[in-house]
């Protein structure tokens, strides 16, 4: 480095000099040294170049003897003022800025370019470019195998049973969380929604419900009937009982039992009867005036589409979905038993049978619906009837199954309707007796003891129309056939508990083995025309 001089007078110090740098060795021929850039307006000392020699420090003499003659390589005047240029070296820059260093001898196989840039291909592999690749097709997605928890009525009830639920009420939240639990379930075993009429969701079907007007003391009874649901301990429901829908262009047929709903309620009430405007029916628009709606409800379905020369035709499977929500006192209706057991074993039953149509093992479809609005009087299975889904009309359905109240009482007994409306056994009297033979541990006893609810359940809608309708129910209090309803139907204590105590929840596992064995064998019968 060079000295700055100094324009105080001092003793003359005594010269020295600084030794020159050893010169470095030189680097082998064949391998290139790249530059060091690490440098400073001080210094230039750039990668292995050899330093120069520093210039000497400048005599200062005293002030009575005269000046002793420069030397032309220091600077007289007492200002710092630039250096003279060294001697270049060709390969040091004399620049005291950082400017860029030459470029040392390059080796042809070694990039010069201190970027990172790809390497010389070598002449005997072919550079010919990559094909650019086309479209790609997405790759359906598996369907899952069936899991053990899915296919687990328990797991089911334990879910649509619970105080969030709020007992499925029609309409309300609990109802429509429920609808939206089984949609979930049937979509991830690959499950297609059928209604084409509701493109927002397929897998829906919804409809407004509405009651007739009833004294005003009934809700002040402290029972259920403040949701609109009347105490009762006779099982199921008369079409229509406590609630209906309305909907222009609905069938004559049902308009027809609206009036007469709308006058045997007023009737029984004592209130007067309002007369049609032009005699005869009373309109939508006038039943409507009369009515009280209170809200929408939903029917959830699902389809399974079969896999052989019967595929358009279909077994529907169903169970209502929706309870009686709470009463005034704020007591839950879980309807554990009611019907959460018959909707969680058609939910369970779903991953077995997807498995059976990826085997090809499904002739016809299967069309799985949990109804709304049963507890109101079957409301959703009659609308369904009323308004079927594009491409599928009365038909083309082979069967119905309808599974209600399945958690109960011991796992070896369950009863059934399997009847015409004239007490005729119908093609499901066999199967279920195929059915139960081909479980591993059949039932003990299949009670044909319950012919009385036939027309109380949502089967019943469908059996009108001429269909042949399989109805499991777990049975009343006599094991052998018989007796009453659970102590608890249609009240607050209706819990998945009391389904452990009584069977450790094997009657639900149970009843929905059986039901796909049902399932199974009405979707590939060979019927007589065959």
């Amino acid at each position: 480095m060079a000295s700055k001089i100094s324009d105080t007078p001092r003793p003359l110090p005594t010269a020295t000099t600084r030794a020159p740098a050893t010169k470095a060795p030189s680097e082998t021929p064949n391998k290139v040294s790249t530059p060091d850039l690490k440098w400073n307006k001080d210094c230039f000392e750039p990668g292995k170049a050899q330093p120069l020699p520093l210039p000497k420090p400048p005599v200062s003499l005293p002030p009575s003897l005269p000046k002793p003659p420069t030397q032309p390589q220091v600077p007289t005047n007492p200002l710092p003022l630039p250096l003279p240029k060294p001697p270049t070296d060709p390969q040091v820059p004399t620049n005291p800025l950082p400017l860029p260093l030459p470029k040392p001898p390059t080796d042809p196989q070694v990039p010069t370019n201190p970027l990172p840039l790809p390497l010389p291909t070598d002449p005997q592999v072919p550079t010919e470019p990559l094909p650019e690749p086309g479209p790609v097709e997405p790759t359906p997605e598996p369907k899952p195998e069936p899991s053990i928890t899915d296919s687990d009525p328990m797991t089911h009830i334990a879910y649509l049973a619970s105080d969030e639920l709020q007992g499925r009420d029609s309409p309300s939240a609990g109802l429509d969380a429920a609808s939206a639990y089984v949609q979930a379930h049937v979509e991830k075993y690959g499950l297609v929604g059928p209604n084409s009429n509701n493109p927002e969701n397929p897998f829906q079907q919804k409809f407004d419900v509405f009651s007739f007007a009833s004294k005003p003391e009934a809700a002040a009874a402290g029972d259920a009937r403040a949701n609109g649901h009347a105490e009762h301990k006779q099982f199921g429901h008369q079409l229509f009982q406590e609630g209906f829908y309305l909907e222009e262009g609905m069938p004559r047929e049902t308009l027809e039992m609206l009036n007469k709903k709308y006058e045997s309620t007023m009737k029984a009430e004592g209130q007067p009867l309002t007369p049609a405007r032009g005699g005869g029916l009373r309109s939508v628009e006038e039943l409507r005036a009369l009515a009280t709606e209170s809200g929408q409800a939903v029917n959830t379905m699902a389809m399974l589409p079969g896999t052989g020369p019967h595929k358009d035709e279909v077994i529907v499977v169903m169970a209502h979905l929706d309870h009686v929500g709470t009463d005034r006192r704020g007591n839950i209706h879980n309807g554990a038993d009611d019907n959460a057991s018959g909707s969680a074993v058609l939910m369970a039953a779903v991953p077995e049978l997807a498995e059976a149509q990826k085997r090809g093992e499904l002739d016809r479809s299967i069309l799985f619906i949990w109804t709304g609005a049963e507890e109101k009087g079957l409301v959703g299975s009659q609308y369904f009837v009323d308004h079927p889904i594009p491409g599928l009309s009365t038909e083309q359905i082979s069967g119905v199954v309808n599974v209600d109240m399945v958690g109960r009482w011991d796992d070896q007994r369950l009863s059934v309707v399997d009847t015409d409306r004239r007490g005729q056994a119908n093609y499901f009297r066999d199967v279920v007796d195929q059915a139960n033979a081909q479980l591993a541990d059949p039932f003990d006893r299949i009670n044909r003891d319950i012919n009385v609810y036939r027309d109380r359940q949502d089967g019943a809608v469908f059996g009108r129309k001429g269909e042949d309708v399989l109805f499991l129910f777990e049975g009343l209090s006599n094991p052998k056939g018989g007796g009453d309803l659970i102590p608890e139907y249609h009240e607050p204590g209706d819990d998945i508990d009391l389904i452990l105590r009584d069977n450790g929840g094997e009657k639900p596992r149970r009843v929905k083995d059986l039901m796909v064995n049902v399932i199974e064998l009405a979707a590939n019968r060979t019927t007589a025309k065959e």
